[in-house]
């Protein structure tokens, strides 16, 4: 008897809970859709930077768009050629820069022009100086302490 109810508890308690899923619009499932470990090692071992951006706008799905936009961010004045990764699932941008040649207001401002024909717009979010560092920009304030 015992068995039986610590069972159907059991069954009960499984059938309330639900896995946690990203819900794809908050700043940390933004970065993880283009985090790319990798690659802020490489930044990290150059002293350049790596920043985290949302894409706004309508983002159409198809590889063409993806490789439009990262044309124009590879564009951008010291922005590291092969670092951009793009989530056109959950719009995301991230991309690693040397600081000494340009700050990341300036790179998004030069990639904004370029993907504005686009109708797309980009907002900077995080910039990770060092690996496992993440820093706020502005006042977006992420969910965790």
């Amino acid at each position: 008897m015992i068995r039986a109810r610590k069972a159907a508890t059991t069954l009960m308690l499984a059938a309330w809970c639900t896995a946690a899923l990203p819900c794809g619009r908050c700043v940390e499932d933004k970065v993880a859709a283009v985090y790319d470990h990798a690659e802020l090692l490489r930044a990290e071992a150059a002293h350049h930077h790596v920043a985290f951006c949302v894409i706004e706008g309508n983002l159409p799905p198809g590889d063409s768009t993806q490789r439009d936009i990262v044309r124009a961010a590879e564009e951008a004045r010291g922005v590291d050629r092969g670092s951009v990764r793009v989530s056109v699932d959950n719009p995301a941008l991230s991309f690693s820069f040397d600081p000494a040649r340009t700050s990341v207001e300036r790179a998004v401002r030069m990639m904004n022009r370029r993907i504005s024909a686009l109708g797309l717009r980009l907002e900077p979010i995080r910039v990770m100086e060092r690996t496992a560092e993440l820093k706020s920009i502005g006042s977006t304030q992420t969910s965790r302490p």
